[in-house]
C-alpha cells in the first residue's frame, strides 16, 4: 500500500484538519480527536500520523518521564501480538497500537507494534516513523535501532539504513546485525547502481570491524559475560551458516536469557518460531510464553520496587498500573489465541477462565469454567471459581453446589479448602440460612482460628446466643 500527504486527502477531511490545526493552541484534546478520527479512516497517510503523535506528545508533556517499564527495555526486540494476527488484519492491529499511544505516546511496545503492523501492510514509511519515536525516548536502544535500519531498507532509503548502521557500531563495535545491515544496504546501492565508495568506504568499515574483533577476543581474558558473548556469537554464526537448525535458536535464546536480556531471548524464540518446523513446535510456543510473562513480570517489580521509597508518587503509582495493565492484556490475548489454536486445553480454558472473572465478566467466565471441569489437574479450582462466579450474579443456590462439591473433594484442610467452605458460609448467609452458616464456619474456626474474619464472626454468634 502507498503512503500519501494530507494533500491527498478528500477536502472534507482536509478542512477538518485545518480546523483541528487551528485550535491546537485553544483545545489540544479536540485536535487529537479529529486527527485520530480521520486517521483511523486513513492509516496510509503518514503526514497525519506524524501530526497526531506531535499533538500526543505536546499534552503529555507535564509526564517527561521515561518509565523504564515502556520507555527504555521495551523498544521492539519481540512481539506482544502474534505474528499471524497482524499478517491477518495489520491495519487493525495499527489501530490498536494507536489506541495504546493515545494515552502514552512514548509506549514503546505499542510503537513496536505500529512498526511491525506498518510493515505487514506494506506501510514502510510509517514503520520507519514509530522506530524513530521510540529512538526519540530512548536512543541506546539498540535493538530497536536494528529494527530501524531493516525499516529503512523496506523503505527503499539505503542511506538512512547505512547512517543507521553506523551508529549502531559507534555504539556496540562488532555488531553483527549492524554489520549484515551495512552489507545489505551495500547490495540495495549497487543494484541502484549507487557507488558504495562514496558512502564512506563502508566495506572497508566493516573489514575493520570484524578485525578489531578478533583482536579484542583473542587479548582479552575471559569473564563469565564475555563468555557468555563469545557463546553468543559463535551461536550467531552457525545460524548464519546453517539458518534452518532449529536448536541453534532455542541455544542462542537460552545464552541470552542467561545474560538477564530477556527481551532478546524472547526475540530469537521468535525467530525459531517462523521456521518451517517451528510453526508447530508446542515447546517453542510454550517458551516464548514463559519468557514474555518473565518480562512482563520484571517490568512490575521494577516499578513496585521505584514506587517503594516513596508510595505517594503518583506518577510511579500509574506507571506501576500500567505495567500491571500491560501484563494482564498480554495474558488475555495470548491465553484467547491459545483457546482458538487448542480447543481441547482445559488448562488453557482455566486460566482465560481466571482473567474473564477478574474483569467482572462473569458469564463468560462460567463458560470456561465449566468447560475447565474436565481437565483433572484444574478441576479443583474450577469449582471454586465456578462458585465464586455465580455467587458474584447472585445465583446463591448454584454457587452453594460448587462450593460443597469443592469442599468434599478438596482432600485436606489447605488454603482452596477454606476458602470453599468460606464462602459456601457467606452464601448461606445471603439466603437466609444463618444456622447452616455458622457450621460452615465453624468447620474453618476449628482449622484456623485466624482464617479472614471467622473468629469474629463465631464470637458474634455465641455472644448473641449467650445473651438471648
Amino acid at each position: 500500500m502507498a503512503e500519501f500527504p494530507i494533500a491527498d486527502l478528500p477536502e472534507q477531511f482536509r478542512k477538518q484538519i485545518e480546523r483541528a490545526s487551528e485550535m491546537e493552541v485553544k483545545n489540544l484534546d479536540y485536535a487529537i480527536d479529529i486527527y485520530t478520527n480521520i486517521l483511523k479512516q486513513k492509516p496510509g497517510c503518514l503526514e497525519l500520523r506524524k501530526r497526531l503523535r506531535e499533538a500526543q506528545i505536546k499534552n503529555s508533556s507535564g509526564n517527561t518521564r521515561i518509565s523504564n517499564f515502556l520507555g527504555r527495555v521495551t523498544a521492539a526486540p519481540f512481539r506482544v501480538t502474534g505474528k499471524a494476527k497482524i499478517e491477518k488484519d495489520p491495519i487493525n492491529a495499527m489501530d490498536e497500537a494507536e489506541k495504546s499511544l493515545a494515552s502514552n505516546p512514548q509506549n514503546a511496545i505499542a510503537g513496536n507494534l505500529l512498526a511491525e503492523a506498518a510493515i505487514a501492510a506494506g506501510f514502510y514509511g510509517t514503520a520507519v516513523f514509530a522506530r524513530e519515536t521510540i529512538c526519540k525516548f530512548d536512543p541506546e536502544n539498540i535493538l530497536n535501532l536494528r529494527a530501524l535500519g531493516q525499516a529503512h531498507l523496506a523503505n527503499e532509503d539505503t542511506e538512512s539504513a547505512i547512517r543507521t548502521g553506523t551508529l549502531i557500531l559507534k555504539k556496540q563495535p562488532g555488531d553483527a546485525e549492524a554489520q549484515e545491515l551495512l552489507k545489505k544496504a551495500s547490495v540495495a546501492i549497487a543494484l541502484n547502481k549507487g557507488k558504495w565508495e562514496e558512502s564512506d568506504d563502508y566495506r572497508e568499515k566493516l573489514k575493520d570491524q570484524d578485525e578489531a574483533q578478533s583482536i579484542e577476543q583473542s587479548n582479552r581474558s575471559v569473564t563469565d559475560v564475555r563468555g557468555l558473548k563469545i557463546l553468543i556469537q559463535q551461536t550467531y554464526a552457525r545460524i548464519e551458516a546453517v539458518p534452518d537448525d532449529i536448536n541453534n535458536y532455542r541455544e542462542i535464546s537460552d545464552l541470552y536469557h542467561r545474560s538477564n536480556d530477556v527481551e532478546t531471548a524472547i526475540a530469537w524464540i521468535q525467530k525459531a518460531r517462523e521456521l518451517p518446523n517451528g510453526k508447530t513446535d508446542v515447546a517453542l510456543e510454550q517458551r516464548e510464553h514463559t519468557l514474555i510473562l518473565e518480562y512482563f513480570d520484571n517490568a512490575v517489580e521494577q516499578r513496585q520496587a521505584t514506587l517503594r521509597p516513596d508510595p505517594e508518587n503518583t506518577q510511579f503509582q500509574a506507571e506501576l498500573q500500567q505495567a500491571i495493565d500491560q501484563r494482564h492484556t498480554y495474558c488475555r490475548e495470548q491465553l484467547a489465541s491459545l483457546i482458538e489454536c487448542y480447543p481441547n486445553d482445559y488448562g488453557y480454558r482455566y486460566q482465560y477462565g481466571e482473567i474473564l472473572f477478574e474483569e467482572r465478566l462473569y458469564d463468560e467466565a462460567i463458560a470456561q469454567f465449566q468447560l475447565a471441569q474436565r481437565n483433572p489437574a484444574v478441576r479443583l479450582d474450577t469449582l471454586v471459581y465456578l462458585g465464586r462466579s455465580y455467587k458474584e450474579k447472585g445465583f446463591h443456590d448454584l454457587a452453594i453446589q460448587q462450593f460443597a462439591a469443592a469442599k468434599s473433594e478438596i482432600p485436606v484442610m489447605d488454603e482452596r479448602k477454606k476458602e470453599s467452605i468460606y464462602e459456601l458460609a457467606q452464601c448461606y448467609e445471603a439466603k437466609g440460612q444463618t444456622e447452616e452458616a455458622i457450621e460452615e464456619y465453624k468447620e474453618v474456626y476449628s482449622a484456623d482460628i485466624s482464617f479472614r474474619d471467622v473468629a469474629a464472626k463465631i464470637d458474634a454468634y455465641y455472644s448473641r446466643n449467650t445473651a438471648g
